[in-house]
């Protein structure tokens, strides 16, 4: 017994140094999973609460300030020390012996964050949407009734109303109309949508289908109408204007982000100040915000949120995002760096 237990002893040492090293596999590879998923899951909750906070401080008559996330970088150590203690002689069997160790496993984050001002300011917040851009977006599946009365200012002059006051205008009788019927024909693909790339610009030319039902029938006879569009021309390029220049070109008028944000922020209910009925988007407000929320912040001593249950808000708050990113085109620190060692 006392022969077995002395060369159990002698083996201590290898098999507690075995078992330090059987915990220095690469921390990057066991942290990738968790940290893309942790990251990713803060920095989409961390976007939408920034431009919910835009959004009410425009409300507030204060200035937009949006920081970006240029990079993440997450870096991890691991130290580990090890204690073996044992006695053979006297009694195996009574011989007091010990084996200790520890393993500390430390994270250092580093968050750059660069603020949106000067020239990427003027070009991503004040520049007009390009008409592109817009229908790039109309392309990739969106609706153009929610697309439009959001991004656009008007259609071959026919004017989209404005409640924010910096913007305020009224909207002509026939936009609603205008955008439903490029809606309908949207939805049943008699009206396509191509934008090209030439170069560093974009091209957009619309195309009508050349067989059609009733309905998209008279949906092109009230636009070629209302729009002065020539029928049977073809294909229609899409210029920023208010009004084309000829009977071959599509006019579309775009908003900046800022006209955007200052849009949806009539939407903010404020104390004695209701928002207007006729609000793209629909922001509570109140002492603490529900649980529910689909994004709520804090602006004073009043919580601001977008209710979880209400789905029109939500996709515009959403197709805004989509808008923001789009309009980001400054290079460097349009899409956050996360570094995670793998090593």
């Amino acid at each position: 017994m006392a022969r077995a237990a002395g060369r159990w002893l002698a083996l201590l040492p290898a098999l507690l140094l075995a078992a330090m090293l059987a915990g220095c596999t690469s921390i990057g590879v066991q942290r990738v999973g968790i940290d893309r998923t942790d990251y990713t899951r803060q920095l989409r909750q961390s976007d939408k609460e920034q431009l919910l906070a835009n959004i009410v401080a425009l409300r507030h008559g204060d200035a937009p300030m949006f920081l970006e996330v240029s990079s993440v970088i997450s870096q991890y150590s691991r130290e580990s020390t090890g204690e073996l203690q044992a006695a053979i002689a006297p009694a195996v069997d009574n011989d007091a012996g010990a084996i200790g160790g520890s393993v500390v496993l430390r994270e250092s984050p580093t968050v750059t964050y660069t603020p949106l001002t000067g020239e990427r300011f003027s070009r991503s917040m004040l520049a007009p949407l390009t008409p592109a851009v817009v229908l790039a977006t109309m392309e990739a599946g969106w609706a153009s009734d929610l697309l439009f009365p959001l991004a656009v200012r008007s259609i071959d002059g026919v004017g989209n109303g404005s409640s924010a006051p910096l913007f305020e205008q009224r909207a002509d009788p026939d936009f609603a109309a205008v955008v439903a019927a490029l809606r309908r024909l949207q939805r049943t693909q008699a009206l396509a949508i191509r934008v090209r790339q030439k170069e560093e610009t974009f091209q957009a030319l619309a195309r009508v289908r050349p067989a059609l039902d009733p309905q998209e029938l008279a949906d092109i006879t009230f636009l070629s109408e209302r729009l002065g569009i020539e029928r049977g021309a073809g294909e229609l390029r899409v210029v920023f204007s208010t009004y084309p220049h000829d009977r071959g070109e599509l006019a579309i008028a775009t908003r900046s982000m800022f006209e955007i944000l200052m849009e949806l922020a009539q939407g903010v209910e404020m104390p004695g100040s209701p928002p207007l009925a006729s609000a793209l988007v629909r922001i509570r407000s109140g002492a603490q915000a529900p649980a529910d929320a689909h994004v709520a912040v804090r602006s004073g001593d009043s919580w601001f949120w977008i209710d979880g249950h209400d789905e029109s808000s939500k996709r515009m708050f959403l197709l805004t995002q989509v808008m923001m990113s789009i309009a980001d085109t400054g290079g460097g620190a349009g899409s956050p760096l996360v570094t995670i060692p793998a090593g």
